[in-house]
């Protein structure tokens, strides 16, 4: 029988510049709207962003349970009911526009969104403005949406992860810092908060005008009119959410979230990180970070990823990344693994953090991720959505309108020695809190002498 014969891989196309759409900023009806223009495309993406996240939301009494959970929460309750519409109907009220509702709040900044057929547009804006302005919060609606929160914040810390997390921010930032616990919340956070809360904090941070975000084809939108029905019924300022505790100074350096009887243990290693402003001040080439970035961590072939998962077994993934967003950047490793593998996945990944830091990169994984995130730009941006969420971004950071373009064409340029003199700006393996969801009894002593040995 003759032997099948097996392709050989086919050798990486050269890479092509990438130009983002054109981008308008414009102040109209009172308030700043930013818009991507799509010439030609039949489905438009329409946001607001707003004030409020969670490091807004009130601080605790004396005694009292903190309120963590009400910036989601009140952003969650923006369309389950409002003056002229219940739950249901607003409900029915997206859907024949053919449109799809989001909401997302975040530590500074609230985000509600509504992408739809472009030719429905006024109509969806209206639905928006609606949500953001004349929220009801009606009692049945709140009581039943902040129930039924409780009981899905229980089943969350049921399953592991978010514990682990948790754990990871209570030691960089202290657990009585807001920063330094979940900007969700918690089933207890969540079982205190009520309807006057949520009232009170959407009357605070939500009624500012805002910004208003539209990706789509500008010949067909009228951006004056979708602006006078975002704006009208606006507050006249922006009130401006608090910033972030700073890191504690001297960090426990492993901390065990224990869970008696599991079977597998969850990781969380990480330090804090300075902003996207702070770095590109600082002359840290962004660019050049986020190659660092994926080669260590961000794609299925980086070295964590291989290491843990195809060399050693530990685990079906892993994965580290940047984010160096507002208040404050983070670097965070995360992956799941067997219990009894706990300590040497561990101390593999500790290893490989190291290596990296001092020896760099090499050519060919500068190549084969250069050729990755370039092609990947193109098609992560083909949908109006996509196109929005990078309009969130400038606005999050201040960058110009050419950012991405600008980024795409430093990609194709950047070096090794831009590779790893970025990453070495940033990156401090010295500095690495690990974080650990699982069974302590099993693994704690061999754990703590592989951290302590790291």
């Amino acid at each position: 029988m003759t032997s099948p014969r097996l392709a050989s891989r086919p050798a990486p196309a050269a890479q092509r510049p990438y130009v983002f759409p054109e981008v308008r900023r414009l102040a109209l009806s009172g308030g700043e709207v930013v818009a991507a223009h799509l010439p030609g495309q039949p489905l438009a993406w329409l946001g607001v962003m707003l004030g409020g996240g969670a490091l807004a939301e009130p601080a605790p009494a004396a005694e009292a349970l903190a309120l963590d959970g009400l910036s989601r929460a009140t952003a969650s309750l923006l369309d389950e009911g409002t003056e002229h519409y219940t739950a249901d109907e607003f409900g029915a009220a997206v859907e024949s526009l053919g449109g799809h509702w989001g909401v997302d709040s975040g530590w500074q900044s609230t985000k509600v969104t509504i992408d739809l057929p472009v030719s429905r547009a006024a109509a969806g804006v209206s639905l928006l403005a609606e949500a953001v302005r004349r929220p009801a919060f009606r009692d049945v609606d709140t009581r039943r949406f902040l129930s039924d929160l409780t009981s899905a914040k229980r089943e969350q810390f049921a399953r592991p992860g978010v514990r682990a997390q948790q754990a990871l921010r209570n030691a960089l930032y202290g657990e009585r810092t807001r920063y330094g616990r979940l900007a969700g919340g918690t089933p207890e956070s969540a079982a205190v908060l009520d309807g006057a809360a949520v009232r009170a904090f959407h009357e605070q941070w939500l009624r500012g005008p805002g910004v208003l975000l539209v990706a789509g084809d500008l010949d067909v939108l009228d951006l004056e009119a979708l602006a006078a029905a975002v704006f009208a019924d606006a507050a006249t300022e922006n009130p401006h959410t608090p910033d972030a505790e700073a890191p504690l100074p001297d960090p426990k350096r492993l901390t065990i979230a224990d869970r008696p009887g599991a079977v597998q243990s969850t990781l969380r290693i990480g330090h804090p990180a300075a902003t996207r402003t702070e770095l590109t001040a600082a002359g840290v080439d962004i660019v050049a970070l986020r190659v660092a970035s994926t080669i260590l961590g961000g794609s299925f072939s980086s070295r964590l990823n291989k290491e843990l998962r195809e060399v050693k077994g530990y685990t079906y993934g892993a994965h580290s990344s940047f984010d160096l967003g507002r208040p404050q950047g983070l670097y965070a490793m995360t992956t799941e693994v067997q219990t009894d593998s706990t300590a040497p996945a561990v101390a593999d990944a500790l290893r490989i953090i190291h290596e990296f830091f001092d020896d760099g990169a090499t050519p060919a994984e500068l190549e084969l991720t250069r050729a990755y995130l370039a092609g990947a730009t193109p098609i992560g941006l083909q949908s109006p959505g996509a196109v929005g969420s990078r309009l969130i971004e400038m606005v999050r950071h201040g960058l110009p309108g050419d950012y991405v373009t600008a980024e795409h064409a430093r990609l194709l340029e950047v070096t090794l020695d831009d590779v790893d003199t970025a990453l070495r700006a940033v990156l401090r393996p010295s500095d690495l809190v690990v974080a650990v969801e699982g069974d302590e009894s099993v693994f704690g002593t061999e754990l703590a002498k592989a951290v302590r040995e790291a």
